[in-house]
Formats: C-alpha cells, structure tokens, sequence
C-alpha cells in the first residue's frame, strides 16, 4: 500500500494507481469535502486499487494505519508555512515522523518533496537529526542528499506547475530499516 498525505484533487494518487494496478494507493487530505470529490470519480472510473479519506494528520494518522502496513508515504509540497508563527503547522515534525515509521514495513520509504528549499532542508534536518536515528530511516541519496528526478509513475499537479516554470523540486527519499538501539546515556 502506498499512502499520498495531504493529497489535494489526487493527481498523484490517480497516477500512481493506474500505472501499478497490483499496488492499492490511498490519498489522504484535511479537506473532507475534496475527498469526496476524489472518492466519486474513483467510483466513476472504476478504480479498484485506490481510495481517499479525510484526516487530519497531526491529530488522527496514528489511528488509520496498522504498524508495518505501509509501503511507502508520499508527502508532496505540503503548505511552506513561512511565517514564524505558523512553523508549528510544518508536516515534518518529530510526532508524525515517529508514527510515519511505525507504519512503515520494514524496507519501506517515506518520499518527500518541495518546491520551496527551505521547507525541504527543514524537513532534512528534522529527518536526519540525530535525535531521530531510532526512527530507522536512511536516505537514499546519502546523508543530506536531494534525490534527482522523479522516479514513480506519476506527478502532483504542483510538480507540473514547478517544472513549467523551470524551477526545481527538491526530492528526498528515506528507506525504513531496523530502529538503531539507543545508545546508553
């Protein structure tokens, strides 16, 4: 199961499960009545292997998922948030991250990406700071590496608009191995 969070109108989802029928995908979003939206041309098109929910991540996704039931999470241009005082609304934060990786099989991936620098190295630090090495995550490119190019079989309607204008998306991706034991104080 591959699980896209804070889908939007689901460009990404409805790419990702036609082009892998064999792979459920599940698009999540804080915008219940867009989720219904998405749910009925899921219903109209037939699409078997994918469905939309509403959540609200910071509060409710350690409720939907069963431990090591994800294959990969897809978190796609979240909201870049630049005011000081909204940083507390940043995705990537040290709660979410540990319920991301408790529902991450083992070998699994969390794939972020950004438009906005920034966001993107905040979201790296967060990831690869060492007080978060128990989480298991390494990332695929090497230790505060951008991952290049897309590699799945489909593109966020953000994406489109960010290469159109010729300005890059700074791409991360972490596989989830075994937690490393806590070291002894």
């Amino acid at each position: 199961m591959e699980v896209e969070l804070g889908c939007a109108d689901g460009q990404f989802a409805f790419e990702l499960a036609r082009a892998h029928a064999d792979t459920f995908v599940v698009g999540l979003d804080i915008r219940e009545k867009l989720m219904a939206v998405n749910q009925a041309e899921v219903e109209r098109e037939g699409i078997a292997n994918l469905a939309f929910g509403y959540v609200n991540l910071n509060v409710d996704i350690d409720q939907v998922f069963e431990p090591a039931a994800v294959d990969r999470f897809h978190v796609l241009f979240p909201d870049p948030w630049f005011k000081t005082s909204h940083k507390k609304r940043r995705v990537i934060e040290p709660w979410l991250l540990s319920v991301l990786c408790s529902q991450l099989r083992p070998g699994g991936e969390l794939h972020f990406a950004s438009d906005v620098y920034e966001v993107a190295l905040e979201a790296m630090a967060e990831i690869e700071d060492p007080a978060n090495v128990a989480l298991g995550l390494r990332n695929l490119a090497g230790p505060w590496g951008f991952w290049r190019g897309n590699p799945f079989a489909a593109v966020s309607r953000r994406e489109v608009s960010t290469l159109a204008r010729e300005q890059r998306v700074w791409r991360m991706r972490y596989v989830c191995e075994a937690p490393t034991p806590t070291q002894p104080a």
